[in-house]
């Protein structure tokens, strides 16, 4: 049952190998969203054929709430995008470029934004783009339910203090600290624009969507949590920079059946895959791949309010030290890399140093626990849906060697799942933390669902504000120093890097490009293969 730095085979209980664990539905898709529903046969709407239609294999419910795209996070874009305009849109080679904005500038201290807003742009409720609109869309920054606004809202890294609209045209954002990167705060997801009839009735976006994309939703197609069918808006403002007449997400929960899917050809895309089923698809179709997602522990709580002994940093970094991360990745995810910082190996800011501070040092594990007044070690409870996985049965083994005993706590409910991001001291799962990590940090870590006691930590705080608020070589040095405070501080406690998987049908399309190292596709860019 041990798994520890070894050559001999492993032996440990398999009850799952889908990462559904309390972050991934607590984080309302940080990396997917779990959803209930099957596949569907893919294929085009009435009339068209199978080439004008690019056909989508989901592993999750594309919009599991309505489609209201603020409710999601990040890595919901590659759907909503082609049914809203964001004011700033991740290219695949990981830069912002302008989508609704034509052009931009920052005041000389870098707290006010001034956009300039594209003409002809309209809603699909026949509005038109407005700075009205834009400022109404920014206004919501501070409803609780609109994940996509955490870092935006009231207390957030990047918080807005006001918005003005002095002409149709311009926008004015006033930050409450300096913000020398303005389009990283509202680029895709976060940057999107809802019309005004979905501003006007929030309710409606539930069934309807009301943005300004290139597709418009196919209601007599669409089946919720099983198909949705999109057909292109030849009026609207960037239709020629899609190449389909038609995108059908097809959800398809199952991971063998999503891999089934692209390898027979019923979905010329097949993302998110699962580890264990990318030789398959390598073996009899195309993959692409990207790195970003960090699997480990969000540290929900920094105060001790649900367990005392996390208020202590040194009880966080002793379970950091107590993980044999080489050994879990050697083993039980080949191709992954064993890291104990948050920040990716491709992310600004990376420390190589850190991965040998924080990493497997046992006996430096117990001392710190007896520097906290704790030489017997501790339990804590964490919450599972199901079964625990693998990852997190070692864990177990792991932490059971300094002392420290992870008793798991099986929910009878997704309700329950959810409320552990307020009743477990700590959570786990798979974060596309991407190639920005300080927005991440800003959005999610500390201005998000994964603090929501509202724990303060100076040296974080420091850290990020110089992030946001510079660039060229002090940037670099704030990220270093932020991903050193939050390591340092035991505020994430990170496993493995993994990578994001998508299968594809190389004699129908081109390689499709993630968005930089963020695990979701840039769907504008999937064109029909050569």
């Amino acid at each position: 049952m041990k798994l520890f730095r070894t050559r001999d085979p492993l032996v440990v209980p398999r009850p799952s190998l889908t990462r559904t664990g309390v972050a991934v539905l607590a984080a309302g898709a940080l990396t997917s969203l779990a959803a209930c529903g099957g596949g569907s046969n893919g294929g085009g709407t009435a009339g068209q054929s199978p080439s004008d239609t690019l056909t989508f294999a989901y592993d999750a419910d594309a919009a599991p709430t309505g489609y209201d795209p603020l409710e999601y996070s990040q890595g919901q874009f590659t759907f909503f995008s082609a049914l809203y305009d964001s004011l700033f849109v991740t290219q695949p080679d990981g830069t912002v470029a302008p989508s609704l904005v034509t052009e931009f500038s920052n005041n000389a201290d870098d707290t006010q934004t001034t956009l300039t807003l594209r003409d002809g742009v309209t809603f699909a409720d026949g509005s038109e783009l407005t700075a009205e609109i834009v400022k109404a869309n920014l206004d919501r920054r501070n409803d609780p339910d609109l994940e996509a606004y955490g870092a935006l809202a009231t207390g957030g890294a990047s918080e807005i203090v006001d918005v003005a609209a002095p002409d149709p045209q311009t926008v004015v954002i006033t930050w409450a600290q300096p913000q020398a990167s303005p389009e990283n705060n509202l680029t895709d997801t976060v940057g999107v624009i809802v019309g005004p009839d979905g501003l006007a009735d929030p309710a409606s976006l539930e069934t309807t969507p009301d943005g300004s994309g290139a597709y418009t939703l196919n209601a007599g197609e669409t089946t919720r949590a099983s198909t949705y069918t999109l057909d292109k808006n030849e009026q609207a403002w960037n239709a020629d920079e899609w190449a389909y007449d038609s995108v059908v997400f097809n959800v398809i929960t199952d991971p063998q059946a999503l891999a089934n899917a692209v390898v027979s050809g019923q979905a010329d895309v097949a993302t998110i895959l699962k580890p264990t089923t990318i030789d398959m698809v390598e073996q009899r179709s195309s993959l692409a791949k990207v790195g970003g997602t960090i699997v480990g522990f969000p540290v929900i709580d920094k105060t001790g309010a649900t367990n005392p002994a996390f208020a202590d940093e040194r009880v966080r970094q002793a379970i950091s030290h107590a993980i044999d991360r080489e050994a879990i990745v050697e083993q039980l995810h080949p191709g992954a890399q064993p890291t104990a910082q948050l920040f990716p190996a491709e992310a600004e800011g990376f420390d190589p140093a850190l991965n040998e501070e924080f990493g497997y040092d046992p006996e430096r594990a117990r001392e710190l626990l007896a520097e906290a007044g704790l030489p017997d070690g501790f339990a804590f409870d964490i919450t599972v849906l199901g079964q625990p996985t693998e990852d997190q049965v070692v864990i177990q083994q792991q932490l059971a060697e300094v002392g420290i005993e992870m008793n798991f706590v099986t929910a009878t409910s997704t309700d329950q799942v959810f409320a552990a991001v307020r009743t477990d001291p700590l959570i786990f799962g798979p974060m596309a933390v991407g190639g920005q990590p300080a927005g991440w940090v800003a959005g999610v870590l500390y201005g998000g669902f994964m603090n929501m006691q509202g724990a303060t930590e100076p040296e974080i705080q420091s850290a990020l504000g110089a992030a946001l608020g510079s660039t060229g070589e002090a940037k670099d040095q704030a990220l270093g120093e932020l991903n050193r405070a939050i390591a340092e501080n035991g505020w994430y406690i990170p496993v493995y890097e993994d990578y994001a998987y998508t299968g594809y049908n190389a004699e129908k399309v081109a390689e499709p490009s993630y968005a930089g190292t963020n695990n979701y596709l840039v769907l504008s860019e999937v064109e029909p293969a050569a």
